[in-house]
């Protein structure tokens, strides 16, 4: 929830447009310096003039339509930006570059289970049951 000059302060330093498109995304207002920005476009903010735990956030790249609140979640954050905002790093990754994903790693995707792109498992196994189709008589 925020006050009301916090929210005049939003609106001033955001603009129309992206002052309503956060109070629809993630319904508050949140104005901070730009820290970096990860390969898949998501952009990370930190305020410290904030209330702790409200200082470092992500505007999600999927967020940017004013109708996209469903396709924006935490899965889409890769893990050196995850320990930046939940405080297990100090530094964030432009800054830092100890968090390395190693080569033989796996290359990061966002979780898309409920999506069109989820796995989908295929079965191979006969079915032990038959579908019912009723038999219709003709009339006389």
């Amino acid at each position: 929830m925020s006050s009301l000059p916090r929210t005049i302060n939003g609106f001033l330093k955001l603009g129309p447009g992206r002052f309503f498109r956060q109070l629809n995304n993630i319904g508050d207002t949140k104005v901070g310096t730009l820290i970096g920005t990860d390969k898949f476009g998501n952009k990370y903010f930190e305020n410290l003039n904030e209330s702790y735990g409200r200082t470092r956030w992500v505007q999600f790249a999927k967020e940017d339509s004013f109708f996209s609140r469903a396709e924006a979640n935490a899965s889409q954050v890769p893990a050196e930006w995850h320990g930046w905002l939940h405080r297990m790093l100090d530094a964030p990754p432009t800054v830092d570059k100890t968090m390395v994903v190693p080569k033989w790693g796996v290359e990061f995707t966002e979780n898309l289970t409920g999506s069109p792109q989820a796995y989908k498992t295929y079965n191979t196994t006969r079915s032990k049951f038959q579908a019912w189709t009723p038999k219709v008589a003709n009339r006389a």
